[in-house]
């Protein structure tokens, strides 16, 4: 059966036989699925007047309270500027455009069938079937055409190829009943929670053995940084034409995060709504603020490719965060960046999230390294590691303790470590939002910070290769790159 979206399926075991009825418990009050297609269509010249009248002028924001109101009104406006600036057009056929030639002779095939219902005249039947056919032929030459004019307009340098290729391999797959804890899940709700459950399993910290000793170590040397920092570091603020350009980069295709705020309204912010935003921005600066409106993300789940779809582990997550917190997130990657770069923190090894760095210069080098050795009568050896669920469940302390140990300044410590903490999210399944769900561990998926600081968290393991390489070269020669999650150790030697 179509278009049911809950349902209940119940064995009745009363029969002496093994042949048992079963009992389909339905809700008559679910939201089907409407044939028909809604487009918003959006004056976005009305938004930027909206918007433009409806920003406050100077808002007070000296504690993180207001700063926190604050963005909650700027939201709120840019919101109801698109509600009101957009109208919804409902098309409950085929959307294209017919050219007129088409078009009228569909008008005058409608019309003869209309006066052949009421006169019954025959030559009326036999003239709107014949321009029926004539109809079919013309729209099938019309569809023709375009087709070959969008295949001449691919170009494999662009996109173009890949996003024909999408549209006509994407296939809607709807979510099977899931396996949670307590059962089975057939409703959208039922399903979001039993994706919420596996997820938090997930964001937790590694479980047993770990060393107690280093862990109080730890958390002591971060206890005794933030006791005694008396005053913090003064952050450079960002000019309203930094931010204007960090707009101008930003995707207006992607997602909308849980804000409800897309990409394409950012973009078409007003000058004095930017001005805005950059005073929130500094001021989430000088206090060492990371809101919690921008640290709680929807979850989409995407099945992985040749698994059980019934089991949640099965699934993909994708994040959703909200947009205008990613430009708060993208300020704070520079200052990580010139940290690093000023004082050559990522070491040269480490290949994974970096500027000019791919993994196939590393395939490159390690099919190099293999052909030489190959060439002169050695075999390669190669250890290859992998850290399973590495961003999932990455230790915070960890990170904000190599953070203090490579000096970074103290506000954007603060940041970093308020980012990470008290994060949340839901699942999103058929427009159902799951309840909340805690994020105990790990680098936030979806977010231009996370690998980045990977990277950072992960220099201990980068040190202990090196260690490793370095007693290796006292015998035979060998070497080692990183691509994070990812290690490599390779090792040649004629034996």
């Amino acid at each position: 059966m179509k278009n049911f979206s809950t349902g209940n399926a119940t064995s009745i075991n009363d029969l002496s036989s093994d042949h048992n009825p079963v009992a389909f418990d339905i809700s008559i009050n679910s939201n089907l699925s409407s044939s028909s297609k809604n487009i918003n269509i959006t004056s976005w010249k009305t938004f930027c007047e909206l918007i433009h009248n409806s920003i406050p002028g100077n808002p007070k924001m000296d504690t993180e309270a207001e700063i926190d109101e604050a963005i909650q009104k700027f939201t709120c406006c840019i919101t109801s500027a698109i509600n009101l600036s957009t109208r919804t057009k409902v098309i409950s056929g085929p959307f294209r455009q017919l050219p007129k030639e088409i078009l009228s002779k569909i008008k005058i095939k409608n019309r003869l069938r209309k006066l052949y219902q009421i006169t019954f005249f025959p030559p009326y039947k036999r003239k709107a079937y014949k321009l029926q056919k004539e109809i079919q032929k013309d729209i099938e030459t019309y569809d023709n055409n375009r087709w070959k004019e969008t295949i001449m307009d691919i170009n494999p340098e662009d996109n173009t190829l890949y996003e024909m290729n999408r549209r006509l391999s994407k296939k809607f797959i709807p979510t099977p009943p899931i396996l949670d804890t307590d059962g089975i899940k057939y409703t959208p709700l039922g399903k979001a929670n039993a994706f919420k459950h596996s997820l938090e399993n997930s964001f937790q910290e590694n479980p047993e053995p770990y060393c107690n000793l280093h862990i109080n170590e730890v958390n002591n040397s971060i206890n005794s940084y933030f006791n005694n920092l008396a005053t913090s570091s003064t952050p450079d603020l960002i000019s309203s034409q930094e931010v204007i350009n960090l707009i101008k980069k930003i995707n207006p295709r992607k997602a909308t995060g849980p804000d409800g705020v897309p990409n394409k309204a950012i973009r078409m912010l007003t000058l004095n709504a930017v001005t805005h935003l950059t005073k929130i921005f500094n001021k989430c600066l000088i206090l060492q603020h990371f809101p919690d409106a921008w640290k709680i993300a929807h979850v989409l789940m995407f099945p992985k490719p040749n698994q059980n779809r019934k089991h949640p582990g099965s699934y993909r997550p994708i994040s959703l965060l909200s947009n205008i917190g990613k430009l708060y997130e993208k300020i704070l990657l520079k200052r990580l960046n010139d940290h690093c770069y000023s004082n050559n923190i990522i070491p040269d090894e480490q290949f994974g999230f970096r500027d000019k760095h791919s993994c196939t210069h590393q395939l490159l080098r390690v099919t190099n390294k293999i052909v030489e050795s190959f060439n002169i009568k050695h075999y390669t050896r190669g250890v290859f590691l992998d850290v399973s669920k590495a961003f999932d469940r990455m230790w915070h302390n960890g990170l904000i303790v190599k953070l203090i140990n490579y000096q970074f300044p103290d506000y954007l410590i603060k940041i970093i470590q308020r980012f990470l903490s008290n994060r949340k999210f839901q699942v999103k399944i058929n427009q159902v939002l799951s309840s909340v769900g805690n994020i105990q561990a790990g680098t936030p998926q979806g977010s231009s910070l996370s690998p980045t600081l990977y990277n950072i968290f992960n220099l201990t393991s980068l040190a202990t290769t090196k260690s490793l390489t370095a007693s290796l070269r006292m015998t035979q020669p060998s070497s080692h790159r990183v691509e994070i999650p990812d290690s490599l150790l390779k090792r040649s030697n004629p034996n």
